[in-house]
């Protein structure tokens, strides 16, 4: 699928040497959380488009762009406060997790995404949180929704 990204952000990825760096933006967000946590994986804290987007260490795997199999990302959060640990377990199902690409220079232009992702899985250590993240899909709905038996329809039956 064709993206449209900045020209800052062709000339910085083709360049043998750039002062361009991409940073990816997380977002947290749940009907359980007082409010959207939003996290940029740098050491100093980045408003885009007039969110606060707080430093925090993190790493994402991005999904496969392929037609042949399901994108599945990856979200790895080092551990390193107790305060997200807390605030996860205080959620009864999965936050939505939002990741935009931007260019640290031209934070309010968003080079890729917003990807939003649904949370398949939470699993947490005392080093690092680890996120499965994917999107809901149809294939995995039954089809038809509806059986055709002599319960549900006795009629086809007689």
């Amino acid at each position: 699928m064709p993206r449209t990204v900045s020209l800052a952000a062709i000339q910085g990825a083709m360049a043998q040497e750039t002062d361009e760096v991409y940073l990816i933006l997380l977002a947290v967000d749940h009907d359980d959380l007082p409010s959207t946590l939003r996290f940029v994986n740098n050491t100093v804290d980045v408003t885009s488009n007039s969110d606060l987007y707080t430093a925090f260490p993190f790493d994402v795997t991005m999904p496969d762009d392929t037609e042949e199999k399901e994108p599945l990302a990856e979200l790895r959060i080092d551990n390193v406060s107790r305060e997200l640990i807390d605030e996860i377990r205080t959620i009864q199902s999965p936050p939505l997790i939002t990741l935009s690409v931007i260019l640290a220079s031209t934070p309010d232009t968003i080079e890729w995404g917003p990807l939003e992702f649904e949370t398949q899985g939470v699993t947490y250590t005392a080093l690092s949180i680890i996120f499965k993240l994917g999107y809901s899909t149809f294939i995995r709905e039954p089809f038809p929704y509806r059986a055709f038996d002599t319960i549900g329809f006795p009629g086809m039956f007689q």
